[in-house]
């Protein structure tokens, strides 16, 4: 497959991945690409889950939103897309998403450069077809994104993200200020969150009962306010987990939109959460974050940032990137209360958190 440079593009579409975290890891390389072409138009095109995510981002110039279940239904719908995309006649696409789909939308509006990895049998609709690297050769799932820009010829080498930052507007801080004062949440406190979900699978979330447990554990300790957030789906989780504890929690579980959730994560002082879209939303706001890990490869997915610490327990089948644990669960087992609390405890005591309300 012939190679096409790209060299002085007017205008870049950009397709993004589908999933949150997916997308927060690939914010390192949204941004080397606008370095690397600072005057072009770079449009990304991307689903309504996760397009919240790239607002206000100086990298993005604007967005299309891919509605497969709205006005991009069925095949009418898609090949509406594809007039649109033929329509704004960009100079190149960089697909990060890596299904056969996204380099077929591509070709089929006519972009004339078109970058992606080498996969899901979709080489010969690319003009740029990049060989995958193992992952031995990219390490963090940051540099999977970056490694596809290098080997495309689009930047120099890249050094692996140390951080990732996202920004709100002092407008959604000041709409989550208030939605907790309308909940009775006015005034210094220390307010812990808790993310008990991960849409992945159930084989990357720690027990319920032990999210309950530490949760009053740390209410305890930090005179917290429990904040439980999560999707729609995983509401039942929060609710299970109220159930369970001594102290009364909020549950924001199914109550946000992205931007919203956001706005409520980075009021928290600390964050407790399995490997999940929010995790990477909690390191990127600057959140103190302690993670925990079972099925999954935290040297992949771990979250970005200093402030950032992770619970896991060596176990032989680990990872196994499975949605659903076939055996024992033995990962997650094995971490224990204690292992998660003095996690958060010394975290706390590394960033300077203080134990007590303020008065």
């Amino acid at each position: 497959m012939e190679s096409h440079a790209l060299t002085h593009p007017r205008k870049i579409m950009v397709r993004a991945t589908n999933w949150i975290g997916d997308g927060v890891m690939s914010l390192p390389a949204l941004q080397a690409l606008r370095a690397r072409f600072p005057s072009a138009e770079i449009v990304l095109v991307a689903k309504p889950w996760v397009s919240e995510l790239y607002w206000r981002l100086p990298a993005v110039s604007r967005q299309i939103v891919y509605s497969p279940d709205g006005e991009h239904r069925g095949a009418k719908g898609f090949w509406r897309l594809v007039s649109t995309l033929r329509s704004e006649r960009f100079d190149a696409a960089v697909l990060f998403q890596n299904a056969f789909h996204a380099a077929w939308m591509a070709w089929r509006a006519g972009i004339p450069v078109r970058i992606g990895y080498a996969r899901d049998g979709r080489s010969g609709l690319l003009t740029n077809a990049v060989e995958t690297p193992l992952p031995a050769e990219y390490g963090h799932q940051t540099n999977y994104y970056l490694q596809l820009l290098f080997r495309a010829g689009l930047i120099p080498p890249p050094q692996p993200a140390d951080e990732i930052r996202l920004v709100l507007a002092e407008a959604e801080m000041d709409w989550a200020a208030k939605h907790l004062r309308k909940q009775g949440l006015q005034g210094p406190r220390f307010l812990l969150g808790l993310n008990p979900g991960a849409s992945f699978g159930p084989a990357k979330r720690w027990l319920l009962h032990r999210y309950a447990l530490l949760a009053d554990r740390l209410v305890g300790a930090f005179h917290a306010d429990v904040l439980i957030f999560g999707s729609r789906a995983e509401r039942a989780l929060a609710e299970e987990i109220a159930r369970s504890m001594k102290h009364t929690p909020l549950i924001l579980a199914g109550e946000t939109s992205l931007r919203q959730l956001m706005a409520l994560l980075a009021q928290c002082r600390l964050l407790v959460t399995n490997d999940s879209g929010p995790m990477h939303l909690a390191a990127a706001l600057g959140l103190p974050v302690v993670a925990i890990f079972g099925s999954t490869d935290e040297r992949a997915t771990g979250p970005v940032g200093a402030r950032t610490r992770i619970v896991k327990r060596p176990v032989a089948c680990s990872p196994c990137g499975l949605r659903e644990c076939p055996i024992d669960f033995r990962c997650m087992q094995a971490v224990t209360v204690d292992d998660v609390y003095m996690t958060a405890l010394r975290l706390a005591k590394e960033v300077g958190i203080t134990h007590e309300r303020p008065a």
